[in-house]
């Protein structure tokens, strides 16, 4: 079965076509994340991959972490789940906390959580203007949790030239969906802005998966709302302003675990970033000064079991509190025209206190401060030949000092084939729960890893084809693991021996025309956590890279049929995959093996009017049952419907 499901993958895949509207014209984006200044895609020799605002227009009805889902090397556990279930981003096999969140370009934290990895229920799809995702150790330009990957969210900033032009949505769907946008944005004077208001709620279904059929299990639902603000000013010729706020809260009904109704055990979320920029340019570069801070407030209340809800055995109610705050000042020199200097420095203050069932943890005992200091030296295109060379050193008020480096050379042949390769390394500090929880321990090291990963691209010389190939190994040592002991407190965080992760990925997109294309990818991830014994001094190889599949394969097929119709096919494949369990009648964890699954995705839109589009996402439309988390649902077959009007 396996070898057909390849089969009719590599067939798909070999003929299909994207047209992505206006993004035919070119496949050079303009990006940011790179190396903390704008520059053309092709003028960089790192991994990274652009969700630009015309994909997400299309895909609408979905969720970020679905759109994300389908990008190369990329697996967003729970993303297929109801909406408002956790959301597990690993990025090239990695654990979910060495991927790190930009808003903007700034890191977004969780400073309550058990790791800081941000939630990204928190976005709305339709206030981001697209995303930048930079694969490979980034700690050098972006710090802790760098190891895997940076995902910058980039948020609109103005939809329109006009004093005041108006964008709304409006849909609804399967599972009870509603979903509505308003934004008024414009241009006056030297000021530009967009406002914006997004609501999502959903009746959804049950997260748990009720095996038996006849447990009654409930609807799982989930309730958004998200206000976000966008102002620049040019404040004088050479200096620019931006503030930037946004505050999302959200409810959602969750489960007791795999296979385990609750029928009054609800999550509340609460999220608000505020910041402002300052982008001061000159003769030969710019000053940049971001400061932001980031809000969290986590609420959970599990009532206590009542009559209609005999699952309940462990009623837990907890008030979960954090906050940052991220200052960072760096210039962009240009030395000569083929060389520059990045150089900066940042502070990350965090801190956070929780009240729950079983006791309280106040502010004074879970903050921590890391200050770092950064800089890149960059060759850019000297006959063909660019590289980077930079490195990073933090002094953490518990852990002390960490040292990152970075090496990123490329090498374009005849201005369509780039061979590039990057040696790098990274830390993830441990947060503050890890450090100080009634689990903390305060010497705890931080996770340090070393990449290497090398590969080959092609352009065609019309650059309507784009290839590229990435071979990629980790290595990390002192991970971060949960350990038990044989005495109160039964458990604690702790330092483990490395982790060895290697891979494939495998991109291609076409776009022939402006009514034709094709996108597709494939990833392979493969990783073992490696342990001494202390009896043989010898390591202990364990696979454990869970819910993680080791092959997927992603296309797209699209067509432009006619000015006014769009239409597309999509297309996921992923192997059988490893996950873990508690198993409540046993009274233990369980491992187990979730098969391999596919499904398919249909959208079409139609501008019935200047400004007024109609659209339609069909979801899974062959109904496969499968699972990204064992015991819990994934959607069968859905759809979204509605309007975008702009004028």
């Amino acid at each position: 079965m396996k070898k057909k499901i390849f089969i009719v993958a590599a067939a798909f895949i070999s003929s299909q076509v994207q047209a992505q509207t206006d993004s035919t014209k070119t496949l050079d984006e303009v990006i940011f994340t790179a190396n903390k200044q704008v520059q053309k895609q092709s003028s960089t020799g790192k991994v990274l991959t652009v969700i630009n605002r015309q994909v997400l227009e299309q895909n609408t009805g979905r969720s970020i972490a679905q759109v994300l889902n389908e990008q190369a090397g990329i697996v967003i556990s729970g993303a297929q789940n109801p909406l408002g279930a956790n959301q597990y981003v690993y990025v090239r096999g990695a654990s979910a906390p060495n991927t790190l969140i930009l808003v903007d370009g700034v890191p977004a934290y969780d400073a309550s959580g058990i790791s800081p990895a941000f939630d990204i229920n928190h976005f709305a799809i339709d206030q981001i203007e697209k995303i930048e995702i930079l694969k490979g150790a980034q700690s050098v330009l972006y710090g802790s949790d760098a190891v895997a990957a940076v995902i910058n969210i980039i948020t609109k900033k103005q939809d329109s030239n006009k004093a005041a032009g108006v964008n709304a949505s409006l849909s609804g769907g399967s599972y009870g969906t509603f979903k509505g946008m308003a934004a008024v944005s414009g241009k006056a004077d030297a000021i530009t802005y967009n406002l914006q208001y997004s609501k999502l709620k959903s009746t959804g279904f049950s997260a748990a998966e009720d095996v038996s059929g006849n447990n009654n299990f409930d609807k799982d639902g989930f309730n958004q709302d998200v206000a976000g603000i966008n102002v620049t000013t040019q404040a004088a010729k050479n200096w620019q302003l931006r503030l930037f706020g946004q505050y999302a809260r959200y409810t959602a009904d969750i489960d007791d675990g795999a296979f385990m109704d609750d029928k009054n055990h609800i999550i509340s979320n609460k999220n608000l970033q505020a910041g402002i920029a300052s982008i001061t340019k000159f003769n030969k570069g710019s000053v940049t000064v971001n400061l932001n801070l980031n809000n969290t407030d986590r609420e959970i209340d599990d009532k206590r079991n009542v009559p209609d809800d005999p699952n309940d055995y462990d009623p837990y109610n907890a008030l979960y509190k954090g906050k940052s705050l991220f200052a960072e000042a760096y210039t962009n020199l240009s030395l000569h025209k083929n060389f520059a200097v990045l150089a900066g420095t940042d502070i990350r203050s965090n801190k956070a206190s929780s009240k729950t069932s079983y006791g309280d943890l106040g502010s004074d005992s879970l903050k921590s401060t890391l200050i770092s200091g950064y800089a890149s030296l960059l060759l850019k295109s000297w006959h063909g030949l660019s590289a980077e060379l930079g490195g990073r050193y933090s002094h953490h008020n518990e852990f002390g000092n960490a040292f990152t480096y970075s090496f990123n050379p490329s090498y374009l042949i005849n201005r369509q084939v780039k061979i590039f390769a990057n040696i790098s390394s990274g830390f993830r500090a441990p947060s503050l729960y890890q450090l100080s929880s009634e689990y903390g321990n305060k010497n705890l090291k931080p996770e340090k890893s070393n990449s290497y990963e090398g590969g080959i691209q092609y352009t065609d010389h019309k650059n309507t084809l784009n290839l590229r190939a990435t071979y990629f190994i980790r290595k990390i040592k002192e991970v971060i693991i949960f350990k038990s002991l044989p005495a109160a407190p039964w458990a604690q965080y702790a330092n483990a021996d490395k982790q060895d992760d290697n891979g494939l990925e495998l991109e291609a997109t076409l776009r022939p025309c402006s009514k034709l294309g094709i996108t597709a990818n494939y990833a392979f991830v493969t990783g073992n956590i490696k342990t001494q014994s202390a009896l043989t001094a010898k390591d202990t190889s364990l696979y454990n890279l869970y819910r993680r599949p080791k092959h997927i394969i992603n296309a797209n097929i699209s067509y432009q049929a006619t000015k006014k119709l769009f239409t597309s096919i999509g297309f996921r494949w992923a192997d059988k995959a490893l996950d873990q369990y508690y198993d409540a009648s046993a009274w233990e964890t369980k491992t187990v093996e979730m098969p391999s699954f596919y499904y398919i995705d249909v959208h079409a839109s139609y501008q019935v009017l200047k400004g007024v589009k109609l659209f339609a996402d069909l979801r899974n439309i062959t109904n496969q049952k499968y699972y990204e988390l064992y015991g819990y649902n994934s959607r069968r077959f859905n759809f979204m419907a509605g309007a975008l009007v702009n004028f």
